[in-house]
């Protein structure tokens, strides 16, 4: 999508047609290409949800159980993991994440201790069994990541900042469409 690509004409459509106003993401003032690349971003996403479903199942769990016992083995590797780290990591709320510890905690994959300073907070960490699952799961998760992203670090580097930014930024964008879904019949915006 750049501004110089000259490969499609302008369609002659006037702003209040296009989907998306920013110039960089215009081709000769068409907004086209631009709507072949959402619908790329939809696929991924919906392949990546399928990808996290089928690789939960795998191992006998949810795709959200399975997203909280990725994100604890990873931040754990870092530091003490709380519910709260593991909530902003996975850009959902602690609530949802405390819910699923405690299926995990049950199952066997996750042990809870007490906080050594915040009595009301707890320590996360896998246990041997969570530890086995995911080493074992690691040949295929390399297998997959390595063809998923079999691109340049400089491309890795603009992808990851544009995923940051769309994770941030998508609860906003669905408040937007819930305002607009409940405005008044008849109105615009």
């Amino acid at each position: 999508m750049a501004k110089d690509n000259q490969s499609r004409g302008s369609r002659g459509k006037r702003p209040s047609q296009l989907t998306v106003t920013l110039p960089q993401l215009l081709v000769d003032g068409s907004d086209l290409e631009f709507r072949e690349f959402v619908a790329d971003f939809y696929a991924a996403v919906a392949g990546a949800q399928s990808l996290q479903r089928a690789l939960a199942k795998s191992v006998g769990l949810s795709s959200a159980e399975f997203s909280i016992l990725l994100a604890t083995w990873d931040l754990q590797k870092r530091a003490a993991v709380g519910v709260t780290a593991v909530a902003k990591h996975l850009h959902v709320a602690a609530a949802h994440v405390t819910a699923e510890v405690g299926k995990l905690v049950r199952a066997g994959y996750i042990k809870k201790t007490q906080h050594p300073k915040d009595t009301r907070a707890v320590i996360l960490a896998l246990t041997k069994k969570g530890e086995k699952t995911l080493n074992d799961l690691t040949p295929l998760l390399r297998d997959i990541n390595d063809r998923l992203f079999a691109i340049d670090a400089p491309d890795s580097e603009i992808i990851a900042k544009f995923l940051k930014h769309v994770a941030h930024e998508i609860g906003n964008s669905v408040r937007t469409v819930r305002n607009y879904r409940d405005r008044p019949l008849g109105s615009s915006r």
